[in-house]
């Protein structure tokens, strides 16, 4: 996967709507303030996506702007039963790569822990160069 550039970790609230998050393509992560058991180990993580297009689209006016519609029910619950959740995201040259690191970044995870994390119902299917024309054509 190589390192990737991450951001300092950021509260997931509107209290962020202030952060320079890039308008670019990325890759995110989601934790909250304590360890939860796993099916293999513990982890703090919640969340891994990534935007094709733009991480400030992704974070401030989806995931801070409209809780509600973009959280996930993990996210929701966590934050209703008084849990703080966290952000940092890290850019990458396209869409095609955030979307594969996405993919490879919870791979990493499945395989580690034995399941996704808690907001992340399923794995993402790797994109090709002719999967994202096809998208980009409709």
């Amino acid at each position: 996967m190589g390192v990737l550039n991450w951001s300092q970790w950021h509260p997931l609230d509107s209290e962020s709507l202030s952060v320079p998050v890039p308008d670019s393509p990325g890759v995110y992560q989601v934790q909250t303030d304590f360890s939860f058991g796993r099916l293999k180990g513990y982890s703090s993580a919640v969340f891994i996506g990534s935007a094709m297009r733009s991480l400030k689209k992704r974070l401030l006016d989806q995931r801070i702007g409209n809780p509600k519609r973009f959280l996930s029910g993990a996210e929701k619950w966590l934050r209703n039963a008084g849990h703080p959740l966290q952000f940092r995201y890290a850019k990458t040259i396209d869409g095609l790569t955030a979307r594969n690191l996405e993919s490879q970044m919870l791979n990493d995870y499945d395989q580690e822990h034995w399941e996704l994390p808690p907001g992340n119902a399923v794995l993402p299917r790797p994109k090709s160069n002719v999967d994202v024309a096809k998208t980009t054509e409709s």
